[in-house]
């Protein structure tokens, strides 16, 4: 120790003496204290993660609510204008199919003998044949029909909805789905299926096509088209399968086919031009009629009687300025067409 260190030791042990320590009391209240000091510092730790910086630190003169989003939502999108003015009724146009009870996609079934009505109608598919023998039409359709080259989406549906044993006899009923021509009275037949699906196909109907058929027979081919096109006119010279056809077709839930008993050779000119013509029996000519009634545009197709004997199908294209185009597609077996055409081509009326 120095000597002025040794000087000092007595003032430095008088100065300890006389210091007072605090009491224990006094260091409880700095306790205290500092809890409060934490728990402050805990409780504006939690307010900046509940409510978030920006309700925090609003701007002066504005309050913040803790219950209150601070993100403004968007506007709700304008009401569509309701015409009806009634503020419980739905608006006319993307919901009037549910104010009439029909489906979203279902066309409303409109009165088929109505000039004044011009909805397009769609086939019913209430009868109980539609629900029956599915299984068989699905294989039809898979073996038969797709799986021989038929790939139009409209005609397989078709193909697989239609049911054609509602349209053959009691005595053919087994045979309804296979693959072969049926005779129906009258020295008449109905297509084999794929017949039908080809000739369908070759058309290339769609919903807006207005189709004219030669030969109506028991009605099988006029409800395929019609379950893919607006409307369906179709011909049968033999009265009595005219009649049977008409009123099978009606109860089946058809009101886009309509029948008419006659001669096939001079078309349905009151309904023309036609977008699409089929013929169902075999001629030896085109009969001028139906190629006048053919629309710029349309398709036809025929089974055609050649010199040979043979028959063929026979696919006609009218062009937008009315200059026609054939080809024969594949050989066929129809019955014969009769009436008109069978007369000498000099003899017949135009």
């Amino acid at each position: 120790m120095t000597a002025a260190a040794a000087e000092n030791a007595p003032g430095v042990a008088k100065m300890l003496e006389e210091y007072e320590y605090p009491e224990p009391s006094r260091k409880r209240v700095y306790v205290l204290l500092l809890l409060l000091v934490l728990l402050a510092g805990t409780a504006i730790v939690v307010a900046f993660r509940t409510a978030g910086l920006k309700g925090v630190l609003a701007a002066p003169g504005k309050r913040t609510d803790a219950n209150t989003a601070t993100v403004v939502p968007s506007p709700p999108a304008a009401k569509p204008p309701d015409a009806s003015g009634e503020p419980n009724k739905p608006p006319v146009g993307a919901n009037e199919a549910s104010k009439q009870g029909a489906e979203p996609n279902e066309r409303k079934p409109a009165e088929p003998n109505d000039p004044n009505d011009k909805q397009p109608v769609q086939p019913t598919h209430k009868h109980p044949a539609f629900t029956q023998r599915v299984a068989e039409r699905a294989r039809m359709v898979d073996w038969q029909i797709e799986g021989r080259g038929i790939k139009d989406p409209n005609v397989l549906m078709a193909m697989r909805v239609v049911p054609r044993h509602a349209f053959v006899p009691e005595t053919e009923d087994r045979y309804a789905y296979a693959d072969r021509p049926l005779p129906i009275g009258n020295d008449q037949t109905i297509s084999q299926p794929y017949i039908v699906a080809f000739m369908t196909e070759a058309l290339k109907l769609d919903p807006n096509s207005t189709v004219l058929e030669i030969g109506t027979g028991s009605g099988y081919q006029a409800a395929v088209c019609a379950e893919i096109c607006r409307q369906v006119y179709t011909i049968e010279i033999v009265e009595d399968l005219a009649k049977v056809a008409a009123k099978r077709l009606k109860e089946l839930g058809y009101p886009n086919v309509s029948v008419r008993a006659g001669d096939g050779y001079f078309g349905w000119p009151e309904h023309a031009p036609f977008d699409a013509i089929i013929g169902t029996a075999a001629a030896g000519r085109i009969p001028e009629p139906l190629i006048q009634q053919l629309k710029p545009g349309g398709r036809m197709i025929l089974p055609y009687s050649g010199r040979d004997g043979l028959q063929y199908l026979l696919l006609v294209t009218k062009d937008r300025k009315g200059s026609l185009q054939k080809s024969t597609v594949m050989p066929v077996q129809f019955v014969p067409m009769t009436g008109e055409v069978q007369k000498p081509e000099s003899q017949s009326d135009k």
